[in-house]
């Protein structure tokens, strides 16, 4: 099937036995029977659609990003039993030839030769509540952050080669916006001209800026880029809306970010820079949410923070309001670190007392199975697990989001990283495995349910995979 297309899908429904039966059915038995049953949380994606063949190892040409909303609207007028959750844009890493398999959990990347990915858009997916509002279209707006003055490309050029590498907070760097004057300037923008719809999901989206040895310019609609692996690059984020189309709701943004704190900021003898874990920075966000009111939270999102040496001396410093990062070749390794971007939208009548002051969040981490080696479960094989999962706890879900993490080694036994653990290092002379798992976020507490959950077969749907 080609690419832009969601595959169909077999819907299995809920059966009885005949001997349970006693007797066949009749007209009247069947047409009493329930509906399908479809699963609490499902996805699908859409990948944009392969316009001609490579030339010269050079990849090849696909549809902007622009046109997978199109589709994702064709699709949701054809399936109105839906209602679309949460929006994702995914970058998927292209196999040999350029194929996409978007199924694969773990992705390689070279450290000297040339990557090349694609940004494909996932659509959360629950049954929908309410049969008689509209199919929803959707739409979006992507916000980069003004350039103010500085020459990135001199600046790319200086990281080549045999030059100290400098982090995104030095005064040299070209100036970009940071994140705060953004959301700002985006407010002030929606204010005059406000998005004609209700805000449904906002994410971080990180693009390449620039690339030493590249005269590629960046980008913000196309679907596909190329990386090498040892050249210098500077990347920028920005910020993606996604809207449920209708009558202008007059929103304005904002983002509270929790950073993991350092408990121990210098490196040496027997001493490493650690940090507070995945579970204190969902329990600070729950903190903070339940003392706001007059928000709507809309996206929880785990974003890479490059973790920098202030002015390239010490102490480490860890600050997600920068636009941007960099990487060279240069340096032997780099730290990250995940902190949590909370995206919610201000609301009309802030007075209207807190809608999280009593909620407790909590998070869930679903890992994919490794079979033997580097081969692993596929993401749709783990989000059965995760459909059976909800349908024996009955936990409703708060936010979700596809997340990869960082594996200190793709071969061996187990998972390959720690998930309470928020922090790696990337070392550039090595190739780096990433293993996909699915972050869902929850409400309240809860309890893991026995192992004997049964196999999907007759539970309703599976998912859905382009």
């Amino acid at each position: 099937m080609a690419e832009g297309e969601p595959q169909s899908v077999e819907i299995p429904l809920e059966e009885t036995p005949e001997e349970e039966k006693g007797e066949q059915p009749t007209e009247k038995d069947e047409a009493s029977q329930e509906p399908e049953k479809l699963p609490p949380l499902t996805y699908i994606d859409f990948i944009p659609q392969c316009l001609g063949s490579q030339i010269d190892g050079k990849e090849p040409k696909f549809s902007d990003f622009g046109s997978l909303m199109e589709q994702a609207n064709q699709w949701l007028l054809s399936m109105p039993q839906f209602s679309v959750y949460k929006c994702e844009t995914i970058n998927t890493k292209l196999g040999s030839e350029f194929a996409v398999d978007n199924d694969s959990v773990l992705q390689h990347y070279s450290s000297h030769g040339k990557n090349s990915y694609l940004r494909i858009l996932r659509l959360w997916l629950m049954p929908k509540v309410d049969t008689t509002m509209p199919t929803q279209q959707l739409a979006y707006i992507t916000v980069l952050p003004d350039h103010p003055s500085g020459d990135v490309t001199s600046y790319i050029n200086s990281l080549a080669g045999s030059a100290p590498a400098r982090a995104i907070s030095d005064p040299s760097f070209p100036a970009f916006d940071h994140l705060e004057d953004t959301v700002l300037k985006l407010n002030k923008h929606l204010q005059a001209k406000p998005l004609p719809g209700r805000v449904l999901t906002i994410e971080t989206v990180t693009f390449k800026c620039q690339e030493s040895g590249s005269s590629e310019p960046m980008e913000i609609e196309g679907a596909c880029w190329s990386e090498s692996g040892n050249s210098a690059r500077v990347y920028v984020y920005a910020l993606r809306l996604f809207y449920v189309v209708g009558q202008p709701a007059f929103e304005q943004i904002g983002l509270k970010d929790i950073v993991p704190e350092i408990h121990q900021n210098r490196d040496g003898v027997n001493l490493r820079v650690k940090f507070s874990t995945v579970g204190q920075a969902i329990a600070s966000a729950s903190q903070w949410m339940s003392t706001q009111q007059g928000i709507r939270l809309v996206s929880i999102q785990s974003i890479n923070v490059k973790v920098e040496k202030k002015f390239g001396a010490g102490p480490w410093i860890v600050n997600s309001n920068f636009p941007g990062y960099t990487e060279n070749q240069n340096l032997n390794e780099f730290r990250y670190v995940k902190a949590l971007r909370l995206a919610y939208v201000k609301e009309q009548k802030p007075e209207n007392p807190s809608a999280y002051s009593s909620m407790t969040l909590t998070s869930r981490l679903f890992i994919p199975e490794r079979i033997m080696g580097k081969n692993f479960e596929s993401f749709s094989k783990t989000m059965l697990k995760v459909i059976r999962w909800l349908n024996a706890t009955r936990v409703p879900v708060f936010a979700c989001e596809t997340v990869r993490y960082h594996m200190s080694s793709a071969d061996g036994y187990g998972q390959g990283f720690s998930e309470d653990k928020p922090d790696y290092q990337v070392h550039t002379y090595s190739g780096q495995h990433y293993l996909t798992c699915i972050r869902l976020y929850f409400p309240t507490t809860f309890q893991e349910p026995p192992p004997e959950i049964p196999e999907v077969g007759d539970a309703g749907w599976g998912c859905v995979v382009s």
